[in-house]
């Protein structure tokens, strides 16, 4: 009965299982063609990492050119603006020669709490107020408390004067280019640090996603939906075809294996009554090491398992004694009264007996 009722379970299982594979492999080949583009496009974005000094242009992880600033303007922006090929949106990183970084240790509590507290920890450690720095962060490690102390937390803050972030982002502005995202690069060859939100942050605003595109994203999501259905009806259809044509020959080879296996069985039949049954050779020679000496059989007759004896002997209860010792031989018994032959004066008898088994 359980097996019985877990039919539609595993049944639906199993669609489930399939559906699932099916979408993985299409979120795979999208994803493949995203990451193509991704890469793509992170090869030729624009990164300008603004020095005191120098600026350095970036195309993807490729040096692309310096520019030497003078008074703390960069010369020849303009020309990398005309270079970028219609890209107006770069990426800024400011070096460590303009950044003040610490890393200060505070309770674990205050982990989901940094936005919060770190205004208030800038202005202990740093010699600015928290207003007048854009800054940002990142957990460097977790301690666990040891004996009474309590868990702490390690945090990396970085900040940069609103001032200098200011000045690069007039320089831009003057080139034609807008900075699409700030980060700060704590020390030399440290992974950099993405700027806090801040309202006064000057980046170029997250474009709106156009209403086509939603519209579009939206179909292509309903068509997702409904092609699983689809290709599941198509799929099933196939099958469908493809066992009608092959049930002909399905049907000509189940017709020709049983018709083999019923002259096997019949060969088997045979054999096995052959086996089971002594041949005439057999029986005679297990009569001849019987019957002693002197002793002469007139006829011999054999059906099925039964056997006759006729002849003459100088003792007849000498061959009966000699056939029971044989297991060869069973239910031996004499068909008639013994009689003495007058002209060999040798006992006349008559045995019967039965094959116990095929004789060996």
């Amino acid at each position: 009965m359980s097996i019985v009722a877990n039919h539609p379970i595993e049944e639906v299982r199993g669609s489930a299982e399939r559906a699932w594979r099916w979408w993985l492999g299409e979120l795979g080949a999208v994803w493949a063609v995203t990451a193509q583009r991704w890469r793509t496009w992170r090869g030729s974005q624009i990164t300008i990492e603004a020095g005191e000094e120098q600026w350095l242009i970036r195309r993807g992880n490729r040096a692309s050119s310096a520019i030497e600033c003078s008074n703390g303007a960069p010369l020849g922006l303009t020309d990398v603006a005309a270079r970028a090929g219609g890209r107006t949106r770069v990426f800024v990183e400011i070096p460590p020669e303009r950044v003040l970084s610490k890393t200060i240790a505070l309770p674990a509590d205050a982990e989901h709490r940094l936005s919060l507290i770190l205004g208030f920890e800038i202005s202990r450690h740093f010699p600015f107020a928290a207003e007048r720095v854009f800054y940002g962060h990142r957990v460097v490690s977790r301690a666990q408390g040891t004996g009474p102390g309590p868990a702490t937390v390690s945090v990396e803050i970085a900040a940069v004067p609103r001032e200098v972030v200011f000045a690069i982002a007039d320089a831009l502005a003057a080139a034609g280019l807008t900075a699409a995202s700030f980060s700060l690069t704590p020390a030399v060859d440290a992974k950099p640090l993405a700027l806090a939100t801040d309202p006064l942050l000057p980046v170029a605003a997250i474009r709106r996603v156009p209403r086509a595109l939603l519209l579009t994203l939206c179909g292509f999501a309903a068509a997702a939906a409904v092609s699983w259905p689809l290709a599941q009806q198509v799929r099933l259809a196939e099958i469908d075809r493809d066992i009608a044509a092959l049930k002909p020959a399905a049907d000509t080879t189940l017709q020709l294996r049983s018709q083999q296996q019923h002259a096997t069985d019949q060969e088997a039949t045979v054999a096995a009554l052959r086996n089971g049954r002594a041949t005439l050779v057999n029986v005679l020679n297990d009569l001849t090491r019987t019957v002693p000496d002197g002793s002469w059989l007139i006829s011999l007759s054999i059906k099925g398992r039964d056997i006759v004896l006729d002849g003459l002997s100088p003792s007849a209860a000498t061959i009966a004694l000699a056939l029971q010792r044989n297991p060869a031989f069973a239910e031996i018994s004499f068909r008639s009264p013994i009689a003495r032959d007058p002209a060999t004066g040798l006992e006349h008898f008559q045995l019967g007996a039965s094959l116990a088994e095929a004789a060996r």
